[in-house]
Order: C-alpha cells, then sequence, then structure tokens
C-alpha cells in the first residue's frame, strides 16, 4: 500500500492520464473513492473501475448491486468475469490522503489502472514506474 505524502501535490497521472499503446489493447483509468478506511476506499474505487470498464464496453451496469459484490474481490491484479465479459485489469499506482471531515478523518484514494480496451483480445499491460 502506498503512503500518503502530507505537503505534496497530487501525483501527476491523477490529473494527466499516461499515455497507452493502443496497439497493446488496454488504456489507463483513474478512479477515485472516499470512506472510512483503506480497505472500504479501495473496494469502492476498485468497484468504479471495473463499472466505468464495463460501461466503456457496453455492458448494462447496475451500480449498487455490482458494488456490493465486488467489494470482497479486490486484488493487486484482477480479471472481472461476469455477465459473460473479460475484463483484464491491472492496479498501477495509488495514493492515499486523509481528508478531516465533521463525521471523522476519511481516507481518499486515487488508483491509476490499466485496463483492457476490447473484450476479444489480450491486452499486453507495460510496467509502469512513475507512479510519484
Amino acid at each position: 500500500m502506498a503512503g500518503a505524502q502530507p505537503g505534496r501535490t497530487l501525483p501527476y497521472w491523477v490529473t494527466q492520464l499516461p499515455s497507452a499503446d493502443a496497439s497493446k489493447n488496454y488504456y489507463y483509468r483513474v478512479t477515485m473513492a472516499e470512506d472510512f478506511t483503506y480497505d472500504r476506499a479501495y473496494a469502492n474505487a476498485f468497484a468504479k473501475a471495473v463499472m466505468e470498464s464495463k460501461w466503456k464496453l457496453g455492458v448494462e451496469v447496475h451500480f449498487q448491486d455490482d458494488i456490493k459484490s465486488l467489494e470482497n474481490s479486490v486484488t493487486e491484479g484482477v480479471n472481472v468475469s461476469q455477465d459473460f465479459v473479460n475484463i483484464p485489469m491491472n492496479k498501477v499506482c495509488d495514493y492515499w490522503e486523509v481528508k478531516h471531515t465533521p463525521r471523522g478523518d476519511m481516507i481518499r484514494i486515487y488508483v491509476l489502472w490499466q485496463v483492457a480496451s476490447v473484450g476479444n483480445k489480450e491486452p499486453q499491460f507495460e510496467e509502469f514506474t512513475k507512479c510519484q
């Protein structure tokens, strides 16, 4: 788990996605989520990435139903297979910070993913080392 970086600005990849080689059949996506624990915030960011990827591929999305089913399947590298859709994804980087709220401290996490751009071709994910 990457740590928060007090006093620093967000990593560049939060606002400016890295470029991906389209011939390798993947693209980059950033998801942001908040919750009271790191694990819950990360699960929410993962579920958002899956939902957005399904939507981009034209698959019907039911966010509330799917987020519950996905929360327990969070891993570093994932391959989501449901509704006859196979979406390879690779977690590349994460950055989190504590956000003080009247209800208590919240964890805000940003996660950079490599996501398959088409459903019928295996992506060739590349190593990404510029997380900071």
